[in-house]
């Protein structure tokens, strides 16, 4: 009995998390923390309101901790694979509009792919692209982002794996 990834494709490509708040409203201290952590004096960010594009994702998730089932990792985490350690290959924003301070965001993750590609550390590694939508209180588009993450095994795995040629069946 083997990895079946034509189920798991069926089952997790289209699936949807539903619109979930950010914790926290865009707010002016973290933006200027960031702009003088990474030595960025715009003064779009510093003293206009706008919201550096690079923190719009942070303003409309849930934080780090507690971690939730409905994030992208947590999604990520419950769709199926042979393997469990998790590579992050690509990231593409898509910027709609400006996010300005006093803003609510939200975000709502979708399974775009699910695809058995081998590479030469696992021959049933599996790739997942993502598309996650970031969106304002109105419910209006102001960012997308697609992820392409790419799940192994470890070697170890992989080698007792070839032990039993049924795994990869």
């Amino acid at each position: 009995m083997g990895f079946d990834i034509a189920r798991v494709k069926g089952t997790w490509e289209g699936y949807e998390t539903p619109l979930t708040p950010g914790r926290y409203p865009v707010e002016f201290d973290p933006i200027r923390r960031h702009c003088h952590m990474v030595d960025d004096a715009n003064p779009l960010f510093l003293a206009h309101g706008v919201c550096p594009p690079v923190m719009v994702d942070y303003f409309a998730s849930r934080g780090a901790w507690p971690p939730g089932e409905l994030d992208i990792l947590g999604v990520i985490r419950k769709i199926p694979t042979p393997g469990d350690r998790l590579i992050n290959m690509n990231q593409e924003f898509e910027w709609v509009r400006p996010v300005r301070v006093g803003e609510r965001l939200s975000v709502s993750h979708r399974v775009v792919s699910v695809d058995l590609k081998r590479i030469k550390l696992d021959p049933l590694a599996i790739w997942i692209k993502t598309e996650s939508r970031i969106t304002d209180e109105r419910g209006e588009t102001v960012a997308l982002r697609w992820n392409q993450i790419l799940v192994h095994r470890t070697p170890e795995q992989v080698k007792a794996d070839w032990i039993r040629p049924e795994a990869a069946a």
